[in-house]
């Protein structure tokens, strides 16, 4: 069970592992994980951007000086993810009291405590002890981390779907210890923009799985959203997956991925 101190702190009654925002997709998050990490957003928010003395030496505190727009987009993943699974949300995220202020900057990329092939391993112990999982089961290997993220890589562009691809070619084998630059690769390629070309290609793909069993309704449903909100069109295709036991396509990261407000249109001009 969870307690809050003063601060907003959350603490564990009886457990050591406090303050961690995970760099791997909440999906891999167990519900009292995934949960947990929305509150360590907050309560790290409140550290860096109030000033406030409680927990600022943390090296989870101190990685996130500097990159509160970075830790904005970990909370929006985050709830995403938690909506997916049903949970409501309305704690929105700190905004920055003085604009100006260098805590309020987005300085520098990911720094992570630990790297995130030991975040899986630890989340791995952690979930066997106490009888957890998340709605992505965590990967045996890269291929499989891989498989999870195929789709939202696929969103940020085919040239980016196919680096991965290219780097995956002639491996014999992908052990997950042995995978640090696979998962890095993946990991910053999911950083990028989603683009709404890529996320109607994405979208044929993921319609390509449902079209034969569809119903009339869902076939309609489908070509009425195709062109006016992929967004919508992607979350109506969890549901189906639901429906139709697609779990290849349940433990995709794509159904919680959309942190911008808006898909980026290329050639804009903006």
């Amino acid at each position: 069970m969870l307690r809050y101190d003063l601060n907003g702190l959350k603490a564990y009654r009886g457990m050591s592992d406090i303050m961690r925002v995970w760099d791997i997709h909440p999906g891999y998050l167990s519900r009292q994980s995934l949960l947990g990490q929305h509150a360590e957003i907050h309560a790290l928010a409140t550290v860096i951007v109030s000033g406030k003395k409680g927990y600022a030496a943390h090296p989870e505190t101190l990685r996130w000086k500097g990159r509160i727009g970075r830790l904005r987009r970990s909370h929006d993943l985050t709830v995403l993810e938690m909506r997916l699974r049903g949970f409501k949300h309305s704690s929105p995220f700190l905004a920055c009291s003085e604009p100006g202020r260098n805590e309020c900057a987005d300085n520098g990329g990911r720094a992570s405590v630990d790297f995130p092939v030991k975040q899986v391993a630890i989340l791995k112990a952690k979930y066997l002890e106490r009888e957890q999982s998340g709605r992505i089961p965590l990967p045996k290997n890269g291929y499989e981390f891989w498989a999870h993220h195929k789709y939202s890589v696929m969103a940020r562009g085919y040239d980016c779907y196919k680096e991965v691809q290219d780097a995956l070619k002639g491996k014999n084998s992908c052990r997950l210890d042995e995978s640090d630059e696979l998962i890095e690769k993946i990991l910053t390629i999911m950083e990028l923009p989603v683009t709404e070309s890529a996320l109607a290609n994405v979208t044929d793909h993921l319609w390509g799985y449902f079209k034969r069993e569809a119903s009339n309704t869902e076939k309609e449903c489908c070509l009425r959203r195709r062109p006016r909100d992929l967004h919508a069109l992607v979350r109506f295709f969890y549901d189906l997956a639901e429906k139709y036991k697609s779990f290849y396509l349940l433990h995709s990261t794509i159904f919680a991925d959309f942190t911008e407000p808006t898909i980026r249109k290329e050639d804009a001009g903006i």
